[in-house]
């Protein structure tokens, strides 16, 4: 049965849906260890089987923040300062990432993140690894 986790950031400038068939128990949560997510707190949700729609409201207020390899868009509302999660271009497809912690509840239903660590990762290795794990993507802005 589908279910639909829907995410936003706290003025709702940015809005993410991830349809899936897994049980919250069943889905994939990591706390990547890099410094950037680790000083947002971040749990990324995703399901390679899934569907991830984000929405923009107003693309002025959209913040792509690069760092690292710069290959990923961490999507970060620039009036209330959530990050909502991250997309990258794999192959000419997009795959995305969201923030758990802007779910319902919190995403506490999701459980303990596992801590994962890819500062090892070549470039090269990344988007294998993201366009294995991380969930199909589309992003429109919806002004």
């Amino acid at each position: 049965m589908q279910k639909t986790i829907q995410s936003a950031c706290h003025c709702g400038n940015l809005t993410a849906t991830l349809d899936t068939e897994k049980e919250p128990e069943d889905m994939w949560l990591r706390a990547c260890q890099c410094d950037f997510c680790r000083s947002h707190n971040m749990r990324s949700l995703s399901d390679s089987e899934g569907r991830l729609n984000i929405n923009v409201r107003d693309e002025n207020q959209l913040n792509r923040y690069h760092f690292g390899l710069n290959m990923v868009d961490f999507l970060i509302c620039k009036h209330c300062g959530n990050y909502i999660g991250a997309v990258q271009e794999v192959d000419g497809d997009l795959f995305g990432i969201i923030n758990a912690n802007l779910t319902e509840n919190r995403g506490k239903h999701f459980g303990e993140a596992e801590h994962r660590f890819y500062e090892e990762e070549t470039a090269h290795e990344r988007s294998a690894r993201r366009k294995a794990v991380w969930t199909p993507a589309s992003m429109k802005i919806v002004n």
